[in-house]
């Protein structure tokens, strides 16, 4: 599968469609310099936006597999062509995600939108939290995050202890932080 060719279609696909989206997930993650494989493309789009959603990924050659109040997932006729997983912005905490997306150039021809480092430790978050035999791969994907964040120098520690907090997971967070604390103050 080609995930430069899926995130250029899509890219161009949701403009044209006036979508308001960005990249999550393993991907969001490798954008942001956690090295990770993944053979699908995960997004988070406006809810009201699945609309024009599912025009653009038809016109694609995708096909809408199952759809419930929080998520989409689309499969391709096209063999060199990601799945997509689509989670709805539809909460006041992912829809300041999409406000906080930043444009990622790939190369001189290609930008996409990416949720925040904190945003994406949120969602990890809520992977671990939802669904416990996920958890152990999510909280090490948080720990990297953090690490990856330490040596940036340039994080909201506050949004992400909210997201914790969110969830009664402080103490999960406190010993993710061990050793990095300082570096992200």
């Amino acid at each position: 599968m080609d995930l430069y060719a899926t995130l250029a279609d899509v890219t161009a696909a949701l403009g044209s469609a006036g979508c308001r989206w960005a990249v999550i997930g393993g991907v969001a993650a490798a954008l942001h310099g956690r090295a990770r494989t993944t053979v699908d493309l995960d997004l988070l789009v406006e809810i009201e936006d699945t609309t024009p959603l599912d025009v653009a990924l038809v016109s694609l050659g995708y096909r809408l597999e199952h759809r419930w109040e929080e998520s989409s997932h689309y499969s391709c006729e096209r063999a060199d062509r990601c799945p997509i997983d689509v989670l709805h912005a539809k909460r006041p905490h992912t829809r300041a995600m999409l406000a906080r997306a930043r444009a990622v150039a790939l190369d001189e021809e290609l930008s996409v939108p990416v949720i925040e480092i904190e945003d994406l430790i949120g969602l990890k978050l809520q992977a671990a939290v939802n669904d416990p035999e996920r958890r152990r791969a999510e909280l090490v994907d948080i720990r990297e995050l953090l690490e990856v964040a330490a040596e940036r120098r340039s994080f909201d520690l506050s949004r992400v202890h909210e997201y914790f907090g969110l969830f009664r997971e402080e103490g999960t967070l406190d010993e993710l932080l061990e050793g990095l604390r300082d570096a992200l103050v």
